[in-house]
């Protein structure tokens, strides 16, 4: 429960011209010479006064056992209820107390209205004085709600421009960091796909040396053999093995023929040797020993071969 205070029943426009207590004073002296109204009400409580004393069973008590404690903690918020109904009664005492000062000086002043103007124009200059003071006390308390609003705007306007700036301040730190970790991911995936294409490169290298080789041995054993040969027996100038002749293309030759992995000899001299192999006076020797359901397409196949080689001499001659 809440009770006015003195502080809280100010100067309100609808209602009597109410004072704070700090300016009673001044105003009572101001018509002591003209109010006839005793003030020994004033000093009349609307409350009588609740002293604190000690409540019988309380911890302050003379002669104060504790043989009980459940005895004691029920004696003791009996207590401290007293006094907290005490200090309520004060302060509502004091409240009242300030309100009847307020009612008599308003009686005061109402009085001494209605004085000046039963004698005249002869006290108007005093209820002038008395009304510009309640305007000007109007005005001043005004411009200080007006301060005090403009103020409130301020700070509510400073703590926002303080809020903005630090989400601001967290933006901009949320999105470096997030770039720093874009560039670490990036600069990862990077290195992560540069050695998946070296590792690539090298086991390529490796088949690819790997196929050379076996070409050659092939040529070898096919010189040093005279055994029956069918389309899969011969030793086709790529770097995997045809399963029919279709596989046999242009650029597979070219790529195996060219290729880096033989160092020591110009592209001229890798087409030459290759055509030395492929001449079909040579050859021919070796298509005898194909038999008869595979050798049409291991002639065409030749074929195929030896064009290529004659194209790619043709070009390094250019």
């Amino acid at each position: 429960m809440m009770f006015a205070t003195p502080e809280n029943a100010y100067y309100q426009p609808h209602s009597h011209h109410y004072h704070s207590p700090k300016h009673y004073h001044d105003d009572r002296a101001s018509f002591s010479g003209r109010a006839s109204t005793s003030h020994s009400s004033a000093t009349q409580h609307a409350y009588p006064s609740m002293r604190r004393s000690q409540t019988l069973g309380s911890p302050h008590a003379s002669g104060y056992e504790d043989a009980n404690p459940w005895q004691h903690m029920a004696k003791t918020c009996a207590w401290v209820l007293e006094q907290q109904f005490a200090e309520m009664a004060e302060q509502n005492e004091e409240t009242v107390r300030w309100i009847q000062q307020q009612q008599e000086l308003d009686a005061m002043r109402e009085q001494a209205i209605f004085r000046v103007v039963a004698s005249g124009r002869r006290g108007w200059p005093a209820v002038e004085q008395m009304l510009y003071s309640d305007r000007h006390l109007l005005m001043e308390e005004s411009a200080r709600q007006r301060r005090r609003w403009m103020r409130d705007i301020e700070l509510t306007i400073e703590d926002e421009l303080r809020r903005l700036q630090a989400y601001r301040r967290e933006s901009e730190r949320s999105r470096a960091a997030y770039e720093k970790r874009k560039r670490v991911e990036e600069e990862q995936e990077r290195a992560r796909r540069e050695r998946e294409r070296e590792a690539l490169k090298l086991r390529r290298q490796a088949a690819e040396r790997e196929a050379q080789q076996s070409y050659e041995a092939r040529w070898a054993e096919l010189s040093s053999t005279s055994e029956s040969l069918g389309f899969r027996d011969v030793p086709w100038p790529m770097f995997s093995r045809p399963r029919k002749m279709e596989d046999i293309t242009p650029a597979r030759v070219t790529r195996f023929v060219l290729s880096p992995l033989q160092p020591g000899e110009t592209r001229r001299d890798k087409v030459r040797n290759a055509l030395r192999r492929w001449h079909p006076d040579r050859f021919g020797r070796i298509l005898a020993r194909v038999g008869e359901e595979e050798r049409e397409s291991v002639e065409e196949g030749v074929g195929i071969v030896v064009r290529c080689l004659n194209d790619l001499l043709e070009r390094e001659n250019q």
